[in-house]
Protein backbone atom coordinates (compact mmCIF):
# COMPACT_ATOMS: atom_id res chain seq x y z
CA UNK A 1 0.00 0.00 0.00
CA UNK A 2 1.17 3.63 -0.84
CA UNK A 3 2.11 5.53 2.64
CA UNK A 4 1.24 9.08 2.76
CA UNK A 5 4.46 10.00 3.61
CA UNK A 6 5.70 8.79 0.33
CA UNK A 7 3.19 10.53 -1.64
CA UNK A 8 4.26 13.69 -0.01
CA UNK A 9 7.76 13.10 -0.68
CA UNK A 10 7.37 12.40 -4.14
CA UNK A 11 4.45 15.16 -5.28
CA UNK A 12 5.40 17.73 -2.80
CA UNK A 13 9.28 18.28 -3.89
CA UNK A 14 10.01 22.49 -4.60
CA UNK A 15 9.95 23.33 -8.18
CA UNK A 16 13.35 24.70 -7.76
CA UNK A 17 15.05 20.97 -6.60
CA UNK A 18 13.27 19.10 -9.64
CA UNK A 19 14.87 21.52 -12.17
CA UNK A 20 18.20 21.15 -10.31
CA UNK A 21 17.49 17.41 -10.22
CA UNK A 22 16.61 17.14 -14.21
CA UNK A 23 19.67 19.58 -14.92
CA UNK A 24 22.14 16.79 -13.18
CA UNK A 25 20.61 14.01 -14.69
CA UNK A 26 21.27 15.47 -18.24
CA UNK A 27 24.98 16.62 -16.81
CA UNK A 28 25.75 12.76 -15.25
CA UNK A 29 24.38 11.55 -18.21
CA UNK A 30 26.87 12.80 -20.73
CA UNK A 31 29.78 12.70 -18.49
CA UNK A 32 29.33 8.96 -18.41
CA UNK A 33 28.33 9.04 -22.02
CA UNK A 34 31.88 10.27 -22.73
CA UNK A 35 32.96 6.76 -20.53
CA UNK A 36 30.52 4.97 -22.69
CA UNK A 37 31.19 6.54 -26.17
CA UNK A 38 34.96 5.60 -25.55
CA UNK A 39 34.51 1.78 -25.11
CA UNK A 40 32.23 2.10 -28.45
CA UNK A 41 34.85 3.61 -30.42
CA UNK A 42 37.60 1.40 -28.57
CA UNK A 43 35.08 -1.63 -30.13
CA UNK A 44 34.73 0.34 -33.24
CA UNK A 45 38.99 0.99 -33.94
CA UNK A 46 39.65 -2.69 -32.65
CA UNK A 47 36.82 -4.57 -33.85
CA UNK A 48 36.58 -3.73 -37.41
CA UNK A 49 39.96 -3.32 -38.83
CA UNK A 50 40.88 -6.63 -37.45
CA UNK A 51 37.62 -8.05 -39.12
CA UNK A 52 38.29 -6.74 -42.64
CA UNK A 53 42.02 -8.27 -42.08
CA UNK A 54 42.01 -11.65 -40.77
CA UNK A 55 38.51 -12.11 -42.28
CA UNK A 56 39.21 -10.67 -45.35
CA UNK A 57 36.23 -8.20 -47.20
CA UNK A 58 34.01 -10.80 -48.24
CA UNK A 59 34.12 -12.65 -45.19
CA UNK A 60 33.48 -9.20 -42.90
CA UNK A 61 30.43 -8.64 -45.74
CA UNK A 62 28.89 -11.67 -44.35
CA UNK A 63 29.31 -10.34 -40.83
CA UNK A 64 27.37 -7.64 -41.60
CA UNK A 65 25.05 -9.50 -43.18
CA UNK A 66 24.39 -10.95 -40.13
CA UNK A 67 23.87 -7.66 -38.62
CA UNK A 68 21.65 -6.39 -41.04
CA UNK A 69 19.52 -9.11 -40.80
CA UNK A 70 19.40 -9.81 -36.93
CA UNK A 71 19.04 -6.24 -36.59
CA UNK A 72 15.80 -5.82 -38.35
CA UNK A 73 14.26 -7.41 -35.42
CA UNK A 74 14.61 -4.23 -33.80
CA UNK A 75 10.97 -3.63 -34.72
CA UNK A 76 10.00 -6.36 -32.02
CA UNK A 77 10.50 -3.99 -29.06
CA UNK A 78 7.43 -1.96 -29.97
CA UNK A 79 7.89 0.64 -28.31
CA UNK A 80 7.11 -0.61 -24.93
CA UNK A 81 10.23 1.68 -24.36
CA UNK A 82 8.54 5.06 -24.46
CA UNK A 83 5.06 4.31 -23.18
CA UNK A 84 6.84 2.97 -19.57
CA UNK A 85 9.03 5.88 -19.57
CA UNK A 86 6.26 8.39 -19.87
CA UNK A 87 4.20 5.93 -17.41
CA UNK A 88 6.72 5.85 -14.66
CA UNK A 89 7.76 9.21 -15.12
CA UNK A 90 4.06 10.30 -14.31
CA UNK A 91 4.00 7.82 -11.67
CA UNK A 92 6.96 8.81 -9.47
CA UNK A 93 5.63 12.11 -9.77
CA UNK A 94 2.69 11.55 -8.20
CA UNK A 95 4.77 9.03 -5.99
CA UNK A 96 2.32 6.04 -7.29
CA UNK A 97 4.12 2.71 -5.88
CA UNK A 98 1.26 0.52 -7.48
CA UNK A 99 1.62 2.05 -11.07
CA UNK A 100 5.18 1.58 -11.07
CA UNK A 101 4.70 -1.81 -10.03
CA UNK A 102 2.11 -2.72 -12.19
CA UNK A 103 3.95 -0.54 -15.29
CA UNK A 104 7.41 -3.16 -14.77
CA UNK A 105 5.97 -6.15 -14.18
CA UNK A 106 3.81 -5.62 -16.79
CA UNK A 107 5.71 -4.45 -19.82
CA UNK A 108 8.56 -7.05 -18.31
CA UNK A 109 5.80 -10.43 -19.01
CA UNK A 110 4.63 -8.49 -21.90
CA UNK A 111 7.89 -8.86 -24.03
CA UNK A 112 9.17 -11.75 -22.84
CA UNK A 113 6.06 -13.40 -24.44
CA UNK A 114 6.55 -11.48 -27.52
CA UNK A 115 10.05 -12.67 -27.53
CA UNK A 116 9.03 -16.20 -27.52
CA UNK A 117 6.52 -15.96 -30.30
CA UNK A 118 9.37 -14.07 -32.45
CA UNK A 119 11.76 -16.40 -31.66
CA UNK A 120 9.56 -19.44 -33.00
CA UNK A 121 8.82 -17.81 -35.89
CA UNK A 122 11.94 -16.98 -36.51
CA UNK A 123 13.63 -20.09 -36.05
CA UNK A 124 11.27 -21.75 -38.35
CA UNK A 125 12.29 -18.87 -41.05
CA UNK A 126 16.32 -20.18 -40.30
CA UNK A 127 15.28 -23.24 -40.84
CA UNK A 128 13.40 -23.78 -43.75
CA UNK A 129 14.14 -20.96 -45.93
CA UNK A 130 17.61 -21.22 -47.93
CA UNK A 131 20.20 -18.02 -47.52
CA UNK A 132 20.72 -17.80 -50.91
CA UNK A 133 17.06 -17.01 -51.35
CA UNK A 134 16.74 -14.27 -49.02
CA UNK A 135 20.19 -12.82 -49.65
CA UNK A 136 20.91 -13.03 -53.03
CA UNK A 137 22.76 -15.44 -55.35
CA UNK A 138 26.09 -14.18 -54.46
CA UNK A 139 25.74 -16.24 -51.42
CA UNK A 140 25.33 -19.33 -52.32
CA UNK A 141 28.26 -21.28 -51.08
CA UNK A 142 28.35 -19.59 -48.23
CA UNK A 143 25.54 -20.91 -46.01
CA UNK A 144 28.35 -22.81 -43.58
CA UNK A 145 29.64 -19.10 -42.23
CA UNK A 146 25.96 -17.55 -42.14
CA UNK A 147 23.66 -19.80 -40.63
CA UNK A 148 25.96 -20.55 -37.23
CA UNK A 149 26.41 -17.17 -36.74
CA UNK A 150 22.69 -16.25 -37.59
CA UNK A 151 21.28 -18.93 -35.10
CA UNK A 152 23.82 -17.29 -32.34
CA UNK A 153 22.67 -13.92 -32.88
CA UNK A 154 18.94 -14.56 -32.75
CA UNK A 155 18.82 -16.14 -28.80
CA UNK A 156 21.22 -13.04 -28.23
CA UNK A 157 18.98 -10.16 -30.00
CA UNK A 158 15.81 -11.94 -28.29
CA UNK A 159 17.90 -11.21 -24.96
CA UNK A 160 18.15 -8.37 -25.95
CA UNK A 161 14.85 -6.63 -26.26
CA UNK A 162 14.01 -8.22 -22.86
CA UNK A 163 16.66 -6.69 -20.85
CA UNK A 164 16.31 -3.40 -22.91
CA UNK A 165 13.27 -2.92 -20.58
CA UNK A 166 16.10 -1.99 -17.58
CA UNK A 167 17.58 0.80 -19.98
CA UNK A 168 13.83 2.37 -20.29
CA UNK A 169 12.82 1.84 -16.41
CA UNK A 170 16.30 3.66 -15.98
CA UNK A 171 15.50 6.46 -17.77
CA UNK A 172 11.93 6.70 -15.98
CA UNK A 173 14.13 7.11 -12.79
CA UNK A 174 16.06 9.38 -14.52
CA UNK A 175 19.33 7.62 -13.65
CA UNK A 176 20.32 7.23 -17.16
CA UNK A 177 24.23 7.19 -15.95
CA UNK A 178 23.88 3.40 -14.98
CA UNK A 179 22.90 2.54 -18.51
CA UNK A 180 26.17 4.28 -19.86
CA UNK A 181 27.86 3.17 -17.04
CA UNK A 182 27.07 -0.75 -17.93
CA UNK A 183 27.41 -0.10 -21.46
CA UNK A 184 30.87 0.94 -21.31
CA UNK A 185 31.09 -2.00 -19.78
CA UNK A 186 29.76 -4.46 -22.37
CA UNK A 187 31.53 -2.59 -24.93
CA UNK A 188 34.81 -2.96 -23.39
CA UNK A 189 34.16 -6.71 -22.69
CA UNK A 190 33.27 -7.27 -26.42
CA UNK A 191 36.18 -4.84 -27.68
CA UNK A 192 38.51 -7.72 -25.42
CA UNK A 193 36.68 -10.88 -27.07
CA UNK A 194 37.06 -9.41 -30.16
CA UNK A 195 40.40 -8.47 -29.98
CA UNK A 196 42.12 -11.62 -28.77
CA UNK A 197 39.21 -13.93 -29.38
CA UNK A 198 39.09 -13.27 -33.53
CA UNK A 199 42.81 -15.25 -33.77
CA UNK A 200 42.08 -18.15 -32.64
CA UNK A 201 38.10 -18.62 -33.58
CA UNK A 202 38.31 -16.56 -37.17
CA UNK A 203 34.34 -16.92 -37.80
CA UNK A 204 31.49 -15.11 -38.74
CA UNK A 205 29.58 -16.92 -35.88
CA UNK A 206 32.76 -15.70 -33.26
CA UNK A 207 32.57 -12.30 -33.93
CA UNK A 208 28.92 -12.00 -33.80
CA UNK A 209 29.48 -13.67 -30.12
CA UNK A 210 31.85 -11.81 -29.03
CA UNK A 211 30.31 -8.70 -30.07
CA UNK A 212 26.82 -8.99 -29.35
CA UNK A 213 27.44 -11.58 -25.86
CA UNK A 214 29.49 -8.87 -24.27
CA UNK A 215 26.55 -6.48 -24.91
CA UNK A 216 23.91 -8.81 -23.34
CA UNK A 217 25.95 -9.65 -20.23
CA UNK A 218 26.50 -5.43 -19.56
CA UNK A 219 22.57 -5.16 -20.02
CA UNK A 220 22.01 -8.33 -17.66
CA UNK A 221 24.42 -6.81 -15.06
CA UNK A 222 22.63 -3.15 -15.62
CA UNK A 223 19.15 -5.28 -14.52
CA UNK A 224 20.37 -6.80 -11.47
CA UNK A 225 21.92 -3.35 -10.15
CA UNK A 226 18.14 -1.71 -11.22
CA UNK A 227 15.98 -4.44 -9.35
CA UNK A 228 18.43 -3.79 -6.03
CA UNK A 229 18.24 -0.26 -5.79
CA UNK A 230 14.54 0.09 -6.65
CA UNK A 231 12.63 -3.49 -5.45
CA UNK A 232 9.58 -2.04 -7.06
CA UNK A 233 10.73 -2.75 -10.64
CA UNK A 234 10.83 -6.72 -9.83
CA UNK A 235 8.49 -8.36 -12.05
CA UNK A 236 5.90 -10.15 -10.67
CA UNK A 237 3.12 -11.93 -12.23
CA UNK A 238 0.14 -10.76 -9.67
CA UNK A 239 1.02 -6.85 -11.00
CA UNK A 240 0.58 -7.70 -14.39
CA UNK A 241 -2.47 -5.75 -15.57
CA UNK A 242 -3.90 -6.90 -19.06
CA UNK A 243 -5.28 -3.00 -19.38
CA UNK A 244 -1.97 -2.23 -19.20
CA UNK A 245 -0.52 -4.12 -21.70
CA UNK A 246 -2.80 -3.79 -24.54
CA UNK A 247 -1.92 0.37 -23.86
CA UNK A 248 1.92 -0.85 -23.98
CA UNK A 249 1.30 -2.77 -26.99
CA UNK A 250 -0.83 -0.61 -28.84
CA UNK A 251 1.38 2.53 -28.27
CA UNK A 252 4.30 0.28 -28.85
CA UNK A 253 2.91 -0.56 -32.24
CA UNK A 254 2.84 3.44 -33.07
CA UNK A 255 6.52 4.11 -31.65
CA UNK A 256 7.96 1.21 -33.66
CA UNK A 257 6.60 2.28 -36.59
CA UNK A 258 7.46 6.06 -36.50
CA UNK A 259 11.17 5.45 -34.89
CA UNK A 260 12.70 1.94 -35.06
CA UNK A 261 11.50 1.55 -39.64
CA UNK A 262 13.45 3.84 -39.82
CA UNK A 263 16.89 2.02 -39.41
CA UNK A 264 15.08 -1.11 -40.70
CA UNK A 265 14.55 0.51 -43.73
CA UNK A 266 17.85 2.60 -44.40
CA UNK A 267 19.70 -0.12 -42.59
CA UNK A 268 18.62 -3.11 -43.42
CA UNK A 269 16.56 -2.40 -46.65
CA UNK A 270 18.54 -0.66 -48.12
CA UNK A 271 21.95 -2.76 -47.26
CA UNK A 272 19.94 -5.64 -48.28
CA UNK A 273 19.49 -4.05 -51.61
CA UNK A 274 23.29 -2.87 -51.86
CA UNK A 275 24.06 -7.02 -51.05
CA UNK A 276 21.75 -7.95 -53.93
CA UNK A 277 23.36 -5.54 -56.41
CA UNK A 278 26.97 -5.67 -55.39
CA UNK A 279 27.40 -8.62 -53.42
CA UNK A 280 29.24 -9.06 -49.98
CA UNK A 281 32.03 -6.58 -51.26
CA UNK A 282 29.71 -3.67 -51.50
CA UNK A 283 27.83 -4.64 -48.59
CA UNK A 284 30.86 -4.43 -46.37
CA UNK A 285 31.35 -0.59 -47.62
CA UNK A 286 27.36 -0.05 -47.20
CA UNK A 287 27.94 -1.55 -43.34
CA UNK A 288 31.14 0.91 -42.86
CA UNK A 289 28.68 3.79 -43.63
CA UNK A 290 26.45 2.55 -40.70
CA UNK A 291 28.77 1.59 -38.39
CA UNK A 292 30.36 4.98 -38.62
CA UNK A 293 26.74 6.80 -38.09
CA UNK A 294 25.94 4.31 -35.11
CA UNK A 295 29.27 5.81 -33.87
CA UNK A 296 29.51 9.08 -34.47
CA UNK A 297 25.15 9.50 -33.67
CA UNK A 298 26.51 8.08 -30.13
CA UNK A 299 27.90 11.59 -29.61
CA UNK A 300 24.36 13.42 -30.20
CA UNK A 301 22.62 10.48 -28.62
CA UNK A 302 24.27 10.83 -25.30
CA UNK A 303 22.41 14.09 -24.91
CA UNK A 304 19.27 13.46 -26.09
CA UNK A 305 18.88 10.07 -24.33
CA UNK A 306 18.56 11.94 -20.83
CA UNK A 307 16.43 15.10 -22.14
CA UNK A 308 14.02 13.32 -23.20
CA UNK A 309 12.48 11.25 -20.46
CA UNK A 310 13.55 15.15 -18.27
CA UNK A 311 11.66 16.83 -20.49
CA UNK A 312 8.09 14.56 -20.51
CA UNK A 313 8.96 14.89 -16.48
CA UNK A 314 9.21 19.06 -16.91
CA UNK A 315 5.73 19.08 -19.01
CA UNK A 316 4.27 16.94 -16.43
CA UNK A 317 5.01 19.27 -14.04
CA UNK A 318 3.87 22.29 -16.50
CA UNK A 319 7.35 23.58 -16.66
CA UNK A 320 7.74 24.79 -20.35
CA UNK A 321 10.54 27.62 -19.98
CA UNK A 322 12.79 24.19 -18.79
CA UNK A 323 11.85 22.30 -21.46
CA UNK A 324 11.96 24.51 -24.28
CA UNK A 325 15.42 25.51 -22.71
CA UNK A 326 16.66 21.72 -22.76
CA UNK A 327 15.33 21.50 -26.43
CA UNK A 328 16.63 25.02 -27.85
CA UNK A 329 20.64 22.88 -26.59
CA UNK A 330 20.03 19.75 -28.27
CA UNK A 331 19.32 21.01 -31.38
CA UNK A 332 22.11 23.49 -31.05
CA UNK A 333 24.83 20.73 -30.27
CA UNK A 334 23.27 18.39 -32.57
CA UNK A 335 22.83 20.35 -35.69
CA UNK A 336 26.47 21.42 -35.14
CA UNK A 337 27.82 18.47 -34.91
CA UNK A 338 26.45 16.85 -37.66
CA UNK A 339 27.54 19.50 -40.08
CA UNK A 340 30.87 19.45 -38.25
CA UNK A 341 31.24 15.67 -39.11
CA UNK A 342 30.00 15.57 -42.71
CA UNK A 343 32.62 18.16 -43.62
CA UNK A 344 35.19 16.57 -41.76
CA UNK A 345 34.29 13.11 -43.18
CA UNK A 346 34.32 14.64 -47.00
CA UNK A 347 37.94 16.37 -46.40
CA UNK A 348 40.37 13.91 -44.83
CA UNK A 349 37.78 10.35 -45.45
CA UNK A 350 39.80 9.25 -48.63
CA UNK A 351 42.78 9.71 -46.86
CA UNK A 352 41.97 8.06 -43.14
CA UNK A 353 39.30 5.47 -44.21
CA UNK A 354 42.23 3.23 -46.06
CA UNK A 355 44.27 3.63 -42.99
CA UNK A 356 42.21 2.56 -40.81
CA UNK A 357 40.05 -0.01 -42.56
CA UNK A 358 43.15 -1.49 -44.45
CA UNK A 359 44.07 -1.60 -48.30
CA UNK A 360 40.66 -3.43 -49.79
CA UNK A 361 38.96 0.23 -48.96
CA UNK A 362 41.42 2.51 -51.16
CA UNK A 363 39.64 4.43 -53.45
CA UNK A 364 36.52 5.75 -52.05
CA UNK A 365 35.96 9.48 -53.36
CA UNK A 366 34.92 12.67 -51.60
CA UNK A 367 31.41 12.60 -54.11
CA UNK A 368 30.45 9.18 -52.03
CA UNK A 369 31.75 10.60 -48.93
CA UNK A 370 29.79 13.80 -49.51
CA UNK A 371 26.74 12.46 -50.19
CA UNK A 372 27.16 10.17 -47.04
CA UNK A 373 28.07 13.55 -45.16
CA UNK A 374 24.74 14.89 -46.75
CA UNK A 375 22.41 11.60 -45.26
CA UNK A 376 24.01 11.97 -42.15
CA UNK A 377 23.26 15.60 -41.06
CA UNK A 378 19.85 14.62 -42.29
CA UNK A 379 20.19 11.52 -39.97
CA UNK A 380 20.43 13.49 -36.92
CA UNK A 381 18.02 16.23 -37.41
CA UNK A 382 15.44 13.73 -38.06
CA UNK A 383 17.01 12.37 -34.79
CA UNK A 384 16.53 15.64 -32.84
CA UNK A 385 13.13 16.17 -34.03
CA UNK A 386 12.27 12.01 -33.16
CA UNK A 387 13.56 12.67 -29.82
CA UNK A 388 11.52 15.91 -29.10
CA UNK A 389 8.28 13.91 -30.61
CA UNK A 390 8.45 11.76 -27.81
CA UNK A 391 9.59 13.85 -25.24
CA UNK A 392 6.36 16.13 -25.41
CA UNK A 393 4.22 12.81 -26.11
CA UNK A 394 3.30 13.20 -29.85
CA UNK A 395 4.10 9.90 -30.91
CA UNK A 396 0.49 9.42 -32.81
CA UNK A 397 1.31 12.23 -34.85
CA UNK A 398 4.69 11.56 -35.38
CA UNK A 399 3.91 7.81 -36.81
CA UNK A 400 1.96 8.91 -39.40
CA UNK A 401 4.40 11.14 -41.29
CA UNK A 402 7.05 8.40 -40.80
CA UNK A 403 5.24 6.15 -42.70
CA UNK A 404 5.07 8.03 -45.46
CA UNK A 405 8.46 8.65 -45.37
CA UNK A 406 10.05 5.46 -44.79
CA UNK A 407 7.74 4.25 -47.74
CA UNK A 408 9.40 7.37 -49.73
CA UNK A 409 12.81 6.02 -49.02
CA UNK A 410 12.33 2.31 -49.95
CA UNK A 411 10.92 3.55 -53.00
CA UNK A 412 13.29 6.03 -54.51
CA UNK A 413 15.87 4.40 -52.96
CA UNK A 414 15.48 1.35 -55.11
CA UNK A 415 15.25 3.64 -57.69
CA UNK A 416 18.25 5.41 -56.98
CA UNK A 417 20.36 2.60 -56.46
CA UNK A 418 19.43 1.10 -59.52
CA UNK A 419 20.19 4.58 -61.49
CA UNK A 420 22.60 6.00 -59.71
CA UNK A 421 24.67 3.37 -57.72
CA UNK A 422 25.85 4.38 -53.57
CA UNK A 423 25.98 7.93 -54.07
CA UNK A 424 22.87 8.39 -55.16
CA UNK A 425 21.20 6.25 -52.79
CA UNK A 426 22.59 8.07 -49.88
CA UNK A 427 21.81 11.48 -51.55
CA UNK A 428 18.23 10.54 -52.39
CA UNK A 429 17.74 9.07 -48.70
CA UNK A 430 19.18 12.49 -47.51
CA UNK A 431 16.79 14.92 -49.29
CA UNK A 432 13.36 12.82 -48.97
CA UNK A 433 14.02 13.25 -44.94
CA UNK A 434 14.92 16.38 -45.04
CA UNK A 435 11.97 17.32 -46.96
CA UNK A 436 9.50 15.15 -44.71
CA UNK A 437 10.12 14.71 -41.36
CA UNK A 438 12.95 17.40 -41.38
CA UNK A 439 10.40 20.19 -42.11
CA UNK A 440 7.35 19.01 -40.52
CA UNK A 441 7.96 17.79 -37.03
CA UNK A 442 9.75 20.80 -35.89
CA UNK A 443 6.73 22.68 -36.17
CA UNK A 444 4.90 19.74 -33.85
CA UNK A 445 7.58 20.22 -31.19
CA UNK A 446 7.17 24.25 -31.22
CA UNK A 447 3.12 23.59 -30.96
CA UNK A 448 3.68 21.97 -28.01
CA UNK A 449 6.53 23.41 -26.06
CA UNK A 450 5.19 27.18 -27.05
CA UNK A 451 1.44 26.26 -25.93
CA UNK A 452 0.49 29.28 -23.33
CA UNK A 453 4.38 30.54 -23.74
Amino acid sequence: MLSTASTESMSEIPPSETTSRRDRSIRLAVVTSFISKAGTILLQLLAIPIATRVLGREEFGLYTTVNLTLTTMALLEVGIGPALTHGLTRARASGDEMKQRELGSTAFFLMLGVSLLAGLALAAVLSSVSLSSLFGSAYAGKESALRPALWAGLGLFLLYFILNLTERIREGHLEVASNNLWGAAGNVMAAAFVGVGIWFVPQVWFLVLAVHGAMVLGKLCNTVTLWKKHPLMVPSLKFVKPAMARLLFSDGMAFSTCCLVTGVIEYNFCGWMVGRVGGPAAVALYGVFISLTVMQLGFVVMLSTPTWPAVAEALARDDRAWARKAAKRLYLFGTGFAVCSALGLALVGPWVLPLWLGKDFTGIGRVLLGCYGLYFVAHVWRHLNHTMMIGTGQVGKLVRIQLIESATVAILGAVALHYGGLETLLATMAVVILALTGTFLPKQVAKVLNRWA
